[in-house]
């Protein structure tokens, strides 16, 4: 059948089509899906066809700025997409019994004006002719009223409404026997629960989620994967599925610590987002889209949404993607890029959830996660008040929850910093002690967490424990190879404990993936070249080290200026790092087999010090 042109029916016809839509459930609660329908409807009856392009939508409909690329922004795409399903389920359900289908043809954002017909196979033949944008046009039965039928008697109600509501009876009817049924089995047995229901409940992951609401880490639901254009071939279709790769994104979010991954929509616990008693917790979800393309090349779409405002924090496209090869570690290099985008600690979602607490008060109103945010505000100052605010709120934290993982993997981590950073110790018991158990009870609390591997690894560096620090860094990598924070980190103790070549690797890996890495990622990166000999390489990585505050990097920073036959400039970072961290000038040996276990890499390291003037002093030799 000949597909109508959309000037066939009259304004007054589609515009009454048009509120119907948006009167749906299916529209009232996208308002964003809304206002393109509505732009792109009264364009093309304003007879602006021509104007309605991704740009057009973007900028006349979305409020985006006039400088706003479609290439680099997915954002129309992506919702046409979702608008598209809308209408579809719309038309399926609700609007089965409309007079006219408002769709939108693949490959175009011009919407059709579709004749709705009596029941029967014609129905389905103009639905189907839809996809064709390039059908010449045939003039339309007239337009009945609305709830009318084409082709009904006046007056007449159409049949697939009668039918719809004999079927809501008849399901109706159906789930009442059911009940009945149910309780008539429980008197029997004399159970409340006969099919065992709460049992299941009970192991359906209810709990962890109260436990989600105390502890207010950022929650996230990643929602269905769409697919565009025609699939490839078969025998490659098994490659960059949408399905494949959603699935492989949910699993990739999961091992994550700082966030909490929803199984379904319907496990959100109720959102307080707004007014007296709102919430400073954070949820998210994550939509996407995989277009596949003629040249057998695809791109994949991704959008993600704050749940509580409703707007779009960040979208970007991965494109000319192409099949064949290693499909699997394609994806995963895929996944990892899109986790050092929103999952890492620098990440979008945690930064919008940090601006979510600051605006609800502060850490101080966001429970257990404040404590994670004020620890990882110190790592970005390394300032010894905001090191001691993080301490105390993470000790009281797990002195009020014995099973906070992530908080004492944390304190591990703070604890540490005594030694690394010349944070101010309150303890009498040596901070190694205190990492180490700290970072064992994590790992205890939490086996599948690659963080609190992570963590164990560190403490195991810094104890000198090179096997146990090998087989912490790589159980830490194989429980989330997607996490390049672990990635750098394992590199950089490779480097210290000699293996120069292989750690390098591992931060290049990381640094492709994720280019703005901590700063103890560009420590690293000095030590590596420092190590090789090269004065240039270490020199020009120095210069991404932060300030005066950041003890490693100012060791860093001397060596490569020593390196460089900037000695001057060596011996004033040296006496800052002494400033900062006293152990370094009262037991500089002990220090640097902290930081340097392998023999080699620590003689060669006590050497240049030492020609620098940072020698042990007799009362330390002594002891």
């Amino acid at each position: 059948m000949e597909l109508p042109d959309a000037g066939a029916a009259s304004p007054e016809a589609v515009r009454h089509a048009l509120s119907l839509v948006l009167a749906s459930d299916e529209l009232r609660s996208s308002p964003q899906l809304a206002t393109i329908l509505r732009f792109v409807v009264e364009a093309t009856l304003d007879g602006r066809r021509e104007a309605i392009k991704g740009y057009t939508i973007a900028v006349e409909a979305l409020g985006r700025d006039p400088s706003f690329d479609p290439q680099a922004d997915p954002i129309v795409r992506v919702e046409a997409t979702r608008l598209r399903r809308a209408l579809e389920r719309y038309y399926a359900g609700a609007g089965a019994g409309d007079d006219i289908e408002i769709a939108i043809p693949r490959g175009s954002y011009v919407p059709q004006f579709l004749p709705r017909l009596a029941a029967g196979g014609e129905v389905g033949e103009v639905e189907s002719a839809g996809l064709d944008a390039n059908v010449d046009a045939v003039t339309p039965p007239p337009v009945p009223p609305a709830g009318i039928a084409a082709g009904s008697p006046a007056g007449v109600p159409a049949r697939p409404q009668k039918a719809a509501r004999r079927l809501g009876r008849a399901v109706a009817m159906g789930l009442l026997a059911l009940a009945l049924a149910v309780v008539a089995i429980g008197l029997v047995t004399g159970s409340r629960d006969p099919f065992g229901l709460r049992e299941w409940l009970a192991g359906s992951g209810w709990q962890p989620l109260e436990r989600t609401n105390r502890l207010g880490i950022p929650m996230i639901e990643v929602r269905a994967f769409e697919t565009a254009g025609r699939p490839p071939a078969s025998g490659s279709s098994g490659d960059f599925t949408a399905e494949g790769i959603e699935v492989r994104v949910r699993d990739a979010l999961a091992r994550f610590d700082l966030l909490d991954v929803l199984a379904s929509p319907d496990a959100r616990p109720a959102l307080r987002c707004a007014g007296e008693g709102a919430s400073a917790s954070s949820a998210f979800a994550l939509g996407g889209l995989v277009e596949n393309h003629d040249d057998g090349t695809l791109s994949v779409l991704l959008r993600l949404s704050d749940l509580c405002d409703g707007t779009i924090v960040w979208s970007r496209e991965f494109d000319s993607l192409k099949r064949g090869g290693d499909a699997t570690a394609l994806e995963i290099g895929l996944v990892r890029d899109i986790m050092a985008a929103i999952a890492e600690p620098y990440g979008v979602i945690q930064a919008r959830a940090r601006a979510r607490v600051t605006a609800a008060g502060g850490p101080g109103a966001a429970g257990p996660y404040g404590c994670v945010l004020t620890a990882y505000a110190y790592w970005r100052s390394y300032l010894p008040a905001e090191h001691e605010a993080a301490r105390a709120c993470l000790e009281k934290a797990v002195a009020e929850d014995r099973t906070f993982a992530l908080g004492y993997a944390l304190l591990a981590e703070l604890y540490l910093d005594e030694i690394r950073a010349g944070a101010p110790s309150r303890a009498a018991t040596p901070a190694l002690n205190r990492a180490l158990a700290a970072a064992e009870q994590a790992v205890e609390l939490a086996p599948t967490s690659a963080f609190a591997r992570r963590v164990l690894m560190d403490v195991h560096f810094f104890r000198g424990e090179r096997a146990a620090t090998l087989a912490a860094g790589s159980t830490a990598l194989e429980l989330n190879p997607y996490d390049v924070d672990i990635i750098a980190d394992f590199g950089g103790r490779l480097i210290a404990l000699g293996d120069t070549a292989r750690g390098e690797a591992m931060l290049a890996q990381a640094a492709h993936a994720a280019p703005g890495m901590p700063p103890w990622v560009d420590y690293h990166r000095v030590i590596a070249a420092y190590l090789r000999g090269d004065a240039p390489g270490a020199a020009a990585a120095a210069d991404h080290l932060m300030g005066e505050g950041y003890a490693p990097g100012l060791l860093a920073r001397a060596l490569a200026s020593h390196l460089a036959g900037e000695d001057e400039a060596a011996r004033a970072d040296l006496a800052r790092l002494v400033a900062i961290s006293p152990a370094w000038g009262r037991d500089p040996d002990t220090m640097i087999a902290r930081f340097f276990p392998d023999a080699g890499v620590a003689r060669k390291v006590r050497a240049d010090l030492a020609a620098l003037g940072l020698k042990r002093h007799d009362s330390a030799a002594a002891n």
